[in-house]
């Protein structure tokens, strides 16, 4: 099943949250989609902001370095909350072999704090690195970071997803499901950058982008 299918599967699941939630999530969305954010964020060609990120060990992680070995797939995600996201983190990890056949390396990055990252590991079963940018610092050099709003942020705590717990800061942003495909060079070699956090680029075109970067 392809990524698309399973995440079209987690939308029919939530269509039976209660109407008021499925109007409020809707909102918020349109109000994304109006914005043009998207528009914003880093493009292939430009340069790619590079940070050392710690991972789900609390162990520092030099990007820099991994882009010494090879190319660089970095994802951002939105947490272990996000059950899209859950769909994609699963679904890539099913690409590293093919990744690393072409030297290049997968990482995963969220706001969350090192010890959500592992818990999002150990509930995924993910292999590859899940990183946390403090407060989206990286993310927000990308263009890729919008404030959430305050009754959003009630109605996913209501959910059980209470993002200052989660990311370990009263600050309410979030990354838009986005991935960067980078060259060795240092350059953007290709851009997935979905306003929609039900959408997602699908495995096959990271491994493809990753053996031409």
């Amino acid at each position: 099943m392809s990524l698309k299918a399973k995440l079209q599967t987690v939308k029919d699941q939530m269509a039976q949250l209660p109407a008021e939630v499925l109007h409020k999530f809707q909102a918020s969305l349109q109000t994304l989609l109006d914005s043009h954010l998207g528009d914003k964020a880093l493009k292939a060609n430009d340069k790619a902001p590079l940070a050392v990120l710690k991972d789900a060990d609390e162990q520092d992680v030099d990007l820099r370095q991994l882009l010494d070995k090879g190319p660089l797939v970095l994802v951002f995600y939105r947490g272990l909350w996000c059950p899209f996201c859950g769909q994609a983190l699963t679904a890539y990890q099913q690409m590293v072999a093919d990744l690393a056949a072409s030297g290049a390396t997968l990482v995963a990055v969220s706001a969350q704090t090192p010890e959500f990252s592992r818990k999002t590991r150990e509930a995924l079963g993910i292999k590859y690195l899940l990183l946390s940018d403090a407060d989206n610092q990286l993310a927000r050099q990308y263009g890729i970071v919008f404030k959430l709003e305050d009754e959003l942020d009630e109605v996913y705590r209501s959910l059980g997803a209470d993002l200052k717990l989660f990311n370990g800061s009263d600050a309410l942003t979030l990354p838009m499901a986005s991935a960067f495909v980078i060259g060795q060079d240092g350059l953007i070699r290709a851009a997935f950058v979905n306003v929609d956090y039900s959408q997602r680029v699908e495995p096959q075109q990271l491994i493809t982008a990753a053996s031409r970067a």
